[in-house]
């Protein structure tokens, strides 16, 4: 038995909605390819600012130097800066927006089982796991905003806390990574900016983006709004999405 209420009806979602709720998340996107790509400088040296393209947790283990309120407020805004957004394609697209996510995640049973766990205890999961799978079923299943934001946000500033706390029990092998970083300054952040630029003409990221904007603003194949009838209601390409062997979540 689930412990949020089930999906309201949606009115069929416009062009502009699409690219409102798609353009910040290729930004952020874009942000922490920045992180990662320039990892050794900005870690050595701006570490507050590396936290703030990017809060993962290895980046927030690299910013251990940074005193403990803005490390907290930044690490915390920038996690939750794209929950909600992936929260409103949910309840904007319904399961569609899900069955889209999964495919860009890499599908697998990781899903499943993430799906069967959300209907069970939707609240836990946003609160423990709040990756944008988990924030679309929370748009897509009807989850109160208010309720949604404070578990997201109570979550969040739970774990970088325990980021921050683990960080201080491994100081030694990561201040020798950043003394590293700094004795090798310019070979490491050439590695890094080549292997981002490497990943990024590999995966063709520009040309998928292009396809699946155009593919979620009701083109062929479309899995957000082919998915979505005009009344809001699951159509049967949304269902045929579920037959689909989508790659697995992160």
């Amino acid at each position: 038995m689930t412990d949020v209420p089930a999906p309201a009806e949606r009115p069929r979602p416009s062009r502009g909605t699409l690219v409102l709720l798609i353009a910040p998340i290729v930004v952020i996107t874009g942000m922490g390819l920045v992180a990662t790509a320039f990892t050794p400088a900005l870690a050595t040296h701006h570490p507050l600012l590396l936290i703030t393209l990017d809060s993962r947790n290895r980046f927030l283990v690299l910013a251990r130097h940074v005193d403990l309120v803005p490390f907290v407020v930044v690490a915390v805004l920038r996690r939750v800066s794209s929950d909600p957004l992936f929260y409103l394609l949910g309840r904007t697209y319904g399961e569609g927006a899900v069955r889209w996510l999964e495919k860009k995640a890499g599908g697998g049973q990781l899903v499943v089982l993430t799906e069967k766990l959300f209907k069970r205890a939707g609240y836990p999961m946003v609160f423990l796991f709040p990756g944008s799978i988990v924030c679309a079923l929370a748009g897509e299943t009807g989850m109160s905003p208010v309720g949604f934001l404070t578990a997201n946000l109570a979550g969040t500033l739970t774990s970088v806390l325990l980021v921050r706390r683990f960080s201080s029990t491994i100081a030694s092998p990561v201040e020798g990574l950043l003394h590293f970083f700094d004795r090798h300054l310019v070979a490491t952040t050439c590695v890094s900016v080549g292997l981002v630029l490497l990943s990024l003409v590999l995966g063709r990221i520009q040309g998928k983006f292009d396809a699946d904007l155009d593919a979620l603003d009701g083109g062929a194949g479309s899995d957000v709004e082919e998915g979505v009838q005009p009344d809001g209601d699951a159509g049967v390409v949304g269902d045929g999405l579920h037959r689909q062997q989508d790659p697995g979540h992160e």
